[in-house]
């Protein structure tokens, strides 16, 4: 069905929105950091790289802690490492420890509004899709743009945004950028959802300090800031109550 709604597509990061990984991803940095240097690295030193943006890629930045530390070690080796902790041997690595961070009672009011939703990662497109059929999501989820459809061209360029725009109007839903939103967790996901020009939603993962990263993500743009995805329903109503009277004024 049509929504009734301004928006017509909702557009999610998966890592630190959809997903909890601070015991997948955020500690396969930290695991291949320390293998390679020796060093122990916090929780607030990764976040501190990631908060100057530029690090959509965790892999680059896992890459680029341990360079930062004088050594020299090729990016294959690297990513080579951090797979072995993050995937494991047929998916049974810190992958498989991953929870939700939004309820499906969430995800099946969004549907039931109308809303098309999606998902732009810089996951890989296996993992990606991996992850969405094992936590249940596959019905809610038509589009999943992974890692290797963006190219270099990766957040905070709005290209994976843009891009998939640009498949759904090639199976016929023709959608303005302005009647989407980017709901991210990051500095990249805000700056590169206004320079797609869609409306760029925040939310504070439960393992980041709420009023911190709150203020991070309003300074990199973001429009609102959300404590939980599970709020989306009802900031989106509010958004349709602006939007509406703003049309009527």
């Amino acid at each position: 069905m049509p929504s009734s709604s301004p928006l017509q597509v909702l557009l999610f990061d998966m890592d630190g929105v959809l997903v909890d990984v601070s015991t997948s991803y955020r500690q396969a940095i930290i695991e291949t950091v320390e293998h390679f240097t020796g060093r122990q690295i916090s929780p607030k030193d990764v976040q501190r790289y990631k908060n100057y943006g530029g690090f959509n890629d965790d892999w680059k930045l896992t890459h680029s802690i341990i360079t930062d530390t004088a050594m020299e070690v090729p990016l294959s080796r690297v990513i080579e490492e951090f797979q072995r902790r993050y995937r494991g041997n047929d998916w049974d690595g810190l992958i498989s420890d991953e929870s939700p961070l939004i309820d499906m009672a969430t995800l099946d009011t969004l549907q039931d509004e109308g809303l098309l939703l999606g998902v732009v990662t810089g996951r890989p497109q296996e993992e990606a899709d991996w992850t969405i059929e094992h936590m249940g999501w596959s019905s809610y989820f038509p589009i999943v743009l992974g890692k290797e459809k963006q190219g270099d061209r990766t957040k905070p360029d709005p290209f994976p945004l843009n891009h998939t725009l640009t498949m759904l109007a090639a199976v016929g839903r023709d959608v303005d950028a302005s009647e989407a939103a980017y709901v991210g967790d990051s500095v990249d996901d805000m700056k590169a959802a206004r320079a797609a020009n869609m409306w760029a939603l925040g939310v504070v993962p439960p393992y980041l300090n709420a009023n911190e990263h709150a203020s991070v993500l309003d300074d990199a743009g973001a429009h609102t800031v959300l404590d939980t995805p599970n709020d989306l329903p009802a900031v989106l109503r509010r958004f349709d109550e602006q939007v509406a009277s703003a049309r009527n004024a």
